[in-house]
C-alpha cells in the first residue's frame, strides 16, 4: 500500500453510526477515535487467517486481533466447523446442555487453580462476580489492585477510574491501588486487613519480578484475602493454562475469556472448590451464559491448543520476541527514544519524549500506510506467518525512519495525515 488508504465509504458509514449509536461502537477500544482518525479503517467489512479487509476493501495484517479473542486465526476452519455442527442442534435451551458440562471438566483438567466452573459472556462478568464471591467469603467489602490493572466496565471498576460518571459516591473510595511488583507496598495494604480480595492481572506488560506473584500469594493468604489472577489476555495465551501454569503460581479464583474460543463471545470463572461454591447462594445468573455455540467453539479451540500446545505456544512466544526485538533494535539504530515493551506474544509501544502519544500516533499511521494494522496492544497469534512476521519488521524500519525525522525537526503534527487519537477516559468528537 504504502501510502494513505481511502476509507471514504468507512466515513460515510460513521456518520451513519454516529446518529444512532454512541460514539459509533458498541466497545470503546474499537472507537474511530482510539487511532488516527481519517488514516486507520474504522468498519471491517470480513476477516481470514491474521488478515482484514475494511468495508473500502483495503487489506490489512491485524495485529490487534479483536481486542485479543483471536489466537488461532480469523474465521478458523475447526472453530468454525464445530460452530456449524452444533447450529444444527440448536444455539440456547430451556435447560441445560451436555457441553457445559463437558467445557467444565476440560478446564478442571488443564487450569490449575480450576476445581468449579461459571460461564459468562465477557470479561466484566466475570471480574465481577469474582469480586462479589471474594466479599461474600471474607465480610469484607474493599479491592485491592495494581495501578494500571483494567478489569471491565463494572461499578467497581469504573469507580475507581477516571471515567466514573454515573457512579455512587459510596463506590469511589473502594478500589484501591499499589504499584505493580512492589511487595512492600502490597504488604502495607493488606496488613489493614480491610480487603477482601487482590485482583489482578500476572503480568502489565512486563514481566514479574522474580518472587513477586510468589510473595503476593503468601501475603493473601497471610492476610485473608482472596486472590483473583485476571487472566483475559493471559490465559491460553501464556501456556495451555495460563500465567498461573507458566509462573507455578496457584490463585484462588481466575477470570479467562479472548483466546479461549477463538473469538467466540464466552468467559470463565474458575476457582477453587471452597470459592466457587458460594455461588450456590452469591447470585450470578444468565439467559444466555449457556449459549452452545460458543461453548463448543471453546471446546474445539482448547483441545486444538492442547493437540498442539508444544508447536502454537513457542511459535508465538518466538515470533513475538522477533517483532519485539526489530523494533527496539531499529530505535536504538535511530537513536529514538522508543520501545516496544510486553513479554510473550502481547506487546505495546513507547516513545519516552514530550510528545510520545504524537510520535506513537505517526508510527500507527505509517505502518497502516505500509498494510498493517497496528493497535494500541499487539497480539502475535498462530496465524499470523513468517513472512507475515518479516513483512511487518520491513513496515516497522520504513515507518520508524518517518517518525525519526518527525521527532529531530519537531514535525510529528505535519506529519500526521489526519485527527490524533484520544484515550478512552478522555470525551472526543470529531472536528467540523
Amino acid at each position: 500500500m504504502n501510502k494513505k488508504p481511502d476509507i471514504q465509504k468507512s466515513k460515510l458509514l460513521l456518520d451513519r453510526a454516529l446518529k444512532v449509536i454512541p460514539k459509533g461502537t458498541q466497545t470503546a477500544s474499537k472507537c474511530y477515535n482510539q487511532l488516527v482518525y481519517g488514516v486507520h479503517p474504522i468498519f471491517i467489512e470480513k476477516a481470514k487467517g491474521c488478515y482484514v479487509w475494511d468495508v473500502d476493501g483495503n487489506k490489512y495484517i491485524d495485529y490487534m486481533m479483536s481486542l485479543g479473542p483471536i489466537i488461532l486465526g480469523y474465521n478458523h476452519k475447526r472453530t468454525n466447523a464445530v460452530i456449524k455442527e452444533q447450529l444444527k442442534n440448536g444455539i440456547i435451551f430451556s435447560l441445560p446442555h451436555r457441553l457445559e458440562v463437558e467445557l467444565a471438566e476440560l478446564l478442571c483438567e488443564i487450569i490449575p487453580c480450576a476445581e468449579m466452573v461459571r460461564f459468562g459472556k465477557n470479561g466484566s462478568d466475570v471480574t465481577s462476580i469474582a469480586v462479589r464471591v471474594a466479599r461474600h467469603c471474607t465480610g469484607k467489602d474493599y479491592v485491592l489492585s495494581p495501578e494500571g490493572g483494567y478489569h471491565g466496565w463494572s461499578d467497581t471498576f469504573c469507580a475507581a477510574s477516571a471515567r466514573n460518571y454515573g457512579m455512587p459516591e459510596i463506590m469511589k473510595g473502594l478500589v484501591e491501588r499499589f504499584p505493580y511488583n512492589n511487595l512492600v507496598e502490597l504488604e502495607s495494604k493488606l496488613q489493614t486487613g480491610k480487603f477482601g480480595c487482590l485482583i489482578m492481572e500476572p503480568t502489565l506488560l512486563e514481566a514479574p519480578k522474580e518472587g513477586f506473584l510468589r510473595g503476593a500469594r503468601e501475603l493473601c493468604t497471610k492476610y485473608g484475602a482472596v486472590l483473583i489472577f485476571d487472566e483475559m489476555v493471559t490465559g491460553f495465551r501464556w501456556a495451555l493454562g495460563g500465567a498461573q501454569e507458566y509462573y507455578d503460581v496457584i490463585p484462588d479464583l481466575a477470570t479467562f475469556g479472548k483466546a479461549v474460543a477463538n473469538g467466540m463471545p464466552i468467559s470463565i470463572l474458575v476457582g477453587k472448590k471452597e470459592y466457587m461454591s458460594a455461588l450456590e447462594d452469591v447470585f450470578f445468573s444468565g439467559t444466555y451464559l449457556g449459549e452452545t455455540l460458543s461453548i463448543a467453539a471453546a471446546i474445539e479451540t482448547i483441545k486444538e491448543l492442547k493437540e498442539n500446545k508444544d508447536i502454537i505456544y513457542k511459535y508465538i512466544w518466538e515470533n513475538g520476541k522477533l517483532a519485539q526485538d526489530a523494533f527496539n533494535k531499529c530505535c536504538s539504530d535511530l537513536k529514538i527514544p522508543g520501545k516496544m515493551v510486553g513479554l510473550g506474544p502481547v506487546f505495546n509501544i513507547k516513545f519516552d519524549i514530550e510528545d510520545g502519544l504524537g510520535a506513537k500516533d505517526l508510527f500507527h499511521q505509517e505502518m497502516v500506510k505500509h498494510g498493517i494494522f497496528w493497535g494500541n496492544i499487539i497480539y502475535v497469534t498462530y496465524a499470523h506467518t513468517e513472512k507475515d512476521i518479516q513483512k511487518t519488521i520491513k513496515a516497522i524500519k520504513k515507518s520508524l525512519k518517518v517518525v525519526s525525522k518527525a521527532i529531530k525537526y519537531n514535525d510529528i503534527d505535519n506529519k500526521l495525515e489526519g485527527e490524533r487519537s484520544s484515550t478512552i477516559f478522555v470525551r472526543t468528537k470529531i472536528k467540523d
